[in-house]
């Protein structure tokens, strides 16, 4: 089964949530997925196990909590974890660790990957912003001390 939402703040479009199935509460503003659930908004696309859906009351999408093998791609970045929150407003994704799985977030280069790993990773997908609780970051290294480790003395971690 499938659902459109209206505006995601990432695209001011609609977004698209399938799942093998679904269940759905438009007076409640509720929808519960499970079994193979992808979310694709045109910018963003979210797989996981299952996935809760809260609404406003013109089904405009507010909040997706998504459980369980949590993968999420835009263009050159991946996300992964064990849970994610997506907040419309403000626009905010936070992936959370759990069951052994580090919150992850991984974005290539042609010089190689450069990777943020937590406990608990909160980014903002309009302005980019990343903060993570618990981080450990690893970038390639191009020559001498590296972007990695040139930032971590420079910051004094």
């Amino acid at each position: 089964m499938a659902i459109v939402l209206a505006a995601t703040a990432a695209t001011q479009g609609s977004a698209k949530i399938t799942s093998a199935s679904t269940y759905y509460d438009r007076k409640e503003g509720f929808a519960y997925f499970s079994g193979n659930v992808f979310v694709d908004d045109g910018k963003y696309q979210l797989h996981a196990d299952r996935a809760y859906v809260f609404m406003d009351g013109t089904n405009e999408l507010k909040r997706i909590v998504a459980i369980g093998s949590v993968a999420m791609t835009n263009d050159a970045r991946r996300a992964y974890g064990a849970k994610a929150s997506y907040y419309r407003e403000p626009g905010m994704v936070v992936l959370y660790a759990g069951d052994g799985v580090p919150a992850e977030v991984r974005e290539e280069h042609p010089d190689g990957p450069r990777v943020v790993r937590g406990k608990k990773i909160k980014f903002w997908t309009e302005s980019e912003q990343v903060e993570v609780l618990e981080a450990e970051i690893s970038s390639p290294n191009r020559g001498g001390l590296g972007e990695l480790k040139g930032m971590k003395e420079k910051i004094g971690k």
